[in-house]
Order: C-alpha cells, then sequence, then structure tokens
C-alpha cells in the first residue's frame, strides 16, 4: 500500500524469532512494519486493505497489544519508558472501505461513511487535532506517543514530512 522506499523492520518477522523457542499454544500476532522516524522516534506501522468490521477492529487491538510486550521485552524496556518515544500508524485502503460499506447489512455496518470522515477531518483540522479513526485512539498516551489512522495517500505524505 505504500511506494516508500524507507527502511523498515519486518516486525512480523522479528514475532517469529521472538516466539520461535517460547512453545507458545498460540501464537501471538504483530504489526506489519517497524520504522524509525526522522525524529527518531520508533513508529509501528499496520497495513489494512479490506473493511474494517469489529472483528478486524478487535484483530487490530491485539496486534497493538502483543506488538508493544514484545518491542519492550526485546529492548528490555517498560512501556512507560519506550511510549514517549513511539508512535503508531494504521494505514488503510479509502477505497476498499468505500466500496464495501455499500454491500455491508446495516446490523454488521460498524463504521462511519467516507463524508463523515472527511467531514471529521476538516473539523478536527479546525480544532487543530487529528481524527483518528477504528477505536485505535485509546492507545494514545496509553501505548504511544501519538496515534494516526491514514489513507494510502495520507501516509505518503507522513512519509515525506518525516
Amino acid at each position: 500500500m505504500t511506494n516508500s522506499s524507507r527502511s523498515a523492520v519486518n516486525f512480523d518477522g522479528v514475532k517469529s524469532e521472538y516466539i520461535k523457542h517460547l512453545n507458545l499454544s498460540e501464537n501471538p500476532k504483530s504489526n506489519d512494519a517497524l520504522f524509525i522516524s526522522d525524529g527518531n522516534d520508533l513508529v509501528f506501522v499496520e497495513f489494512k486493505n479490506g473493511f474494517m468490521d469489529s472483528a478486524k477492529k478487535f484483530a487490530v487491538r491485539k496486534k497493538i497489544y502483543d506488538s508493544v510486550i514484545i518491542l519492550t521485552d526485546i529492548l528490555n524496556m517498560g512501556i512507560s519508558n519506550l511510549k514517549d518515544h513511539m508512535q503508531y500508524i494504521l494505514v488503510y485502503n479509502e477505497t476498499v472501505n468505500a466500496e464495501e460499506r455499500e454491500v455491508k447489512n446495516k446490523k454488521s455496518y460498524v463504521q462511519p461513511s467516507e463524508s463523515f470522515d472527511n467531514f471529521a477531518k476538516i473539523i478536527s483540522k479546525q480544532a487543530k487535532s487529528e481524527y483518528v479513526c477504528f477505536g485505535v485512539k485509546i492507545f494514545e498516551n496509553y501505548c504511544f506517543k501519538n496515534v494516526h489512522t491514514y489513507t494510502e495517500k495520507e501516509f505518503e505524505q507522513f512519509l515525506t514530512e518525516n
């Protein structure tokens, strides 16, 4: 979902190495990538190409928790020290989500429309804050300094600026 040439760590691979000798009954989940921003923050990135229904939202939250636990253990650093130097970005395919919204029945419909997202982004910008969708804002100031949800275009812009 990005054409960036920025170097990043395949965090799925890090997780695989981390759990290799743990003999777990269930494997933890992990974010897709980890890179260092120009401001020297660690940045977790998760790419989501499909419709963000409630099951996928839950899976994203599990990936966040598991990835943070793995990274804090690897770095031998508590979350209170690490969170001040970490950001999280969920990159989603705006087109897929817009198309899928039209075919889902109303009972399983769990996310705002594209129009709502655009309106919320405008209002948030006016309020000098950032609109974060899919319920991941709860991790800001808890696990991460900043939490973002970006479309592919917004993520490309973030990468050029950071």
